[in-house]
């Protein structure tokens, strides 16, 4: 009898005006472990207060993994809110989205990357990441280079994220053609990784994509970043192969 009113009390806690009782209310479900407990969660993704969301998206990414059989319903739905929610809402969903990593969402978050601006670019760039996925390289690059400090960062660092998630025996197949997006990432967080060694060492320069221009000062920082590795004679053979400095002569009116 204590437990039944306990629990009335404890599911009262969800339709609260305070958004701390609902947020609690969230946590106390993903305490209990129970896969009849996402209909109750799942109106909880649009409460207007941060802290009741973040609780929620913790609570359903627990019940996917310990029940997965739920993984489809809850991946429908958060997809469909996507589609239709506000920013705010819909930045709590990429969170949950990012932490399933489920290949599903993939076209979703691509979509993102390719249509939106940098308010769910950054959200969007972080789920994406978690999927170990090569060829979201493609679409990453257009935003590694966006004006977006933090957007840009994201990419970068999860350019570098999937890079590393490569399997060694085939780096030299997945990611040759995007060595130059690789280059630029490592480049900006000051480090060469192995990958690129392992490209500039053992590649197949006919696989190498189109030369590419990098500002005299790139130049400089990835020279200083080789210098730290073993002198390798390949190594600079391939960079000069796939780089060429970009000049920026006066204007020849100026004295």
């Amino acid at each position: 009898m204590m437990d039944f009113f306990r629990n009335l009390t404890i599911n009262r806690k969800s339709k609260s005006s305070e958004p701390l009782d609902r947020a609690f209310f969230a946590l106390f479900l993903q305490r209990k472990r129970k896969a009849k407990s996402l209909k109750k969660l799942l109106p909880l993704l649009e409460d207007e207060d941060w802290n009741v969301r973040n609780a929620t998206v913790s609570t359903v990414v627990s019940l996917v993994e310990t029940f997965p059989e739920i993984k489809e319903n809850v991946l429908n739905h958060l997809h469909k809110l996507l589609d239709e929610s506000s920013l705010a809402i819909r930045l709590s969903i990429l969170e949950a989205i990012g932490q399933l990593k489920d290949y599903a969402s993939k076209p979703y978050l691509v979509k993102i990357l390719e249509e939106r601006g940098y308010d769910l670019q950054y959200a969007a760039i972080r789920a994406i990441g978690y999927l170990d996925d090569v060829d979201v390289l493609f679409p990453l690059e257009n935003v590694v280079y966006a004006r977006d400090y933090i957007t840009r960062r994201a990419a970068i660092l999860s350019v570098v994220r999937i890079s590393e998630s490569v399997d060694e025996a085939v780096v030299l197949e997945k990611l040759t053609p995007h060595i130059h997006i690789i280059i630029e990432s490592y480049l900006e967080i000051e480090r060469l990784g192995n990958q690129i060694c392992k490209i500039m060492d053992f590649g197949d320069s006919d696989q190498f994509p189109d030369m590419k221009g990098y500002t005299e000062s790139a130049i400089v920082k990835l020279e200083s970043l080789i210098e730290q590795k073993d002198y390798s004679v390949e190594m600079y053979q391939n960079f000069a192969k796939l780089i060429f400095p970009l000049y920026f002569p006066l204007d020849d009116e100026i004295s």
